[in-house]
């Protein structure tokens, strides 16, 4: 009888996971299922002892870095890490999210045309917000887009080999001259040259063999390749951009995941997500997202004097112009105490005055808490409809634009010289 595979134990410092089974091995580490000491179910990827090696070591630790820190919903979070021992070897380990399917197993189901481009804007969004943080993923492939069936989203994993900025993480690495970077149908030419630069712009040649994949079941190889408008001709217009996305030279490709992205959303694809780094959340948000200290906590009294008939209120954090615009200019109807009216309070900075008689410091302090809730609230509305505004008409803008373009091109195709 056969004797049964040893189940292995990992121990963080605050939860024990049991083995449960084996879902995959990769380069360096094997994913396994795992169940903690609750009986809820995990993901689990260890760096196998073979592959303890400084450089897969500091590779490791780097990604479980930014994976840990991680808020985006279309990024892998790592929720535990920890190391086991196998035969005196200490191996890291990470927990992650169970998923159950990845792009690959999405594809191999087929994908109703219609929302393959939707699916693709999530994997766009996840990519982009690495790279908005300085991290290229330099492995990009079906295999490494996780399915969340529950919410059916995408998430990208596996950094294991992403490049990190140096001021992000300090175990930056270089890639030795014999070690493969990324998987081989999906590396773009310059990660098939010995010591070529490789950033972003290999992630964008990866998305562009996936997003012709996805469409014709096939991955580009040269020029001559089935496009996706041999598959439908709806959306034959995504077969120029993939041309772009898959030049060999990395200058000749969009510049960024933002460029694909007005590319897509100037054809009519307005589910399509534009993104900005939050300096406030230090997270990349949806840009329609109001990222305004001023909004996102809004200006109170935070402390008060009293000095010579002048009342001093000290705000918890600086106002600007258009605020103090706001709380000049109330739009409410209101009444108000002889001399406590918006125009009577002097504001700078952080720093509110008013003279008043020393009977009355209590009602100035009501009134100035009644406008600044008011200045709060329409700040707040401008800021918003400021925004809507920028984008529609930078939308409308490159509407324009690539249609000039597209009727330059249908010129330029009739003329025979």
């Amino acid at each position: 009888m056969a004797t049964p595979a040893k189940k292995y134990l990992f121990e963080s410092a605050f939860d024990t996971y049991t083995e449960v089974g084996i879902i995959g091995h990769g380069g360096s580490g094997t994913v396994l299922h795992v169940k903690n000491e609750y009986g809820s179910s995990y993901a689990l990827k260890y760096l196998s002892p073979q592959n303890v090696t400084t450089q897969k070591l500091k590779r490791f630790k780097n990604e479980l870095s930014f994976c840990e820190k991680n808020t985006h919903p279309n990024i892998l979070t790592i929720i535990d890490s920890g190391f086991i021992a196998f035969k005196r070897t200490k191996c890291p380990f990470y927990v992650m999210p169970l998923f159950k399917g990845t792009l690959r197993d999405l594809m191999k189901e087929k994908i109703p045309v219609d929302k393959i481009l939707p699916l693709f804007s999530v994997v766009l969004n996840g990519v982009e917000a690495a790279h908005k943080q300085k991290i290229w993923h330099r492995d990009l492939k079906p295999e490494n887009i996780l399915h969340d069936t529950a919410n059916d989203q995408l998430v990208v994993a596996d950094f294991g080999i992403a490049h990190f900025e140096e001021d992000f993480l300090h175990t930056m690495i270089d890639t030795e001259p014999h070690e493969r970077l990324a998987n081989f149908q999906y590396a773009a030419p310059e990660q098939r040259q010995r010591g070529a630069s490789v950033d972003h712009k290999a992630d964008i040649y990866a998305l562009g063999l996936i997003l012709n994949e996805m469409f014709t079941k096939n991955v580009p190889i040269g020029t001559n390749y089935k496009k996706i408008g041999d598959v439908t001709a709806d959306y034959k217009y995504l077969d120029s951009l993939v041309e772009l996305m898959l030049s060999n030279s990395p200058e000749r490709r969009p510049d960024n995941i933002s460029a694909i992205k007005k590319e897509l959303i100037a054809k009519g694809n307005q589910f399509i997500i534009e993104q900005k780094l939050s300096n406030l959340k230090k997270t990349v948000i949806p840009r329609s997202e109001i990222d305004d200290p001023l909004v996102i906590s809004p200006p109170q009294v935070k402390e008060v004097d009293y000095n010579d008939r002048v009342l001093i209120l000290k705000l918890d954090q600086i106002v600007n112009n258009l605020w103090v615009g706001q709380f000049h200019n109330p739009r409410q109807s209101y009444s108000c105490p002889m001399g406590l009216g918006p125009d009577n309070f002097h504001i700078q900075g952080n720093i509110a005055s008013v003279r008043v008689e020393p009977d009355m410091s209590q009602k100035a302090v009501d009134q100035f808490k009644i406008y600044a809730d008011w200045a709060n609230h329409s700040y707040k509305r401008e800021v918003q409809r400021d925004m809507e505004v920028k984008e529609k008409q930078e939308k409308e803008q490159l509407r324009i634009k690539i249609k000039k373009e597209e009727e330059r091109q249908d010129i330029l195709k009739n003329i025979k010289i």
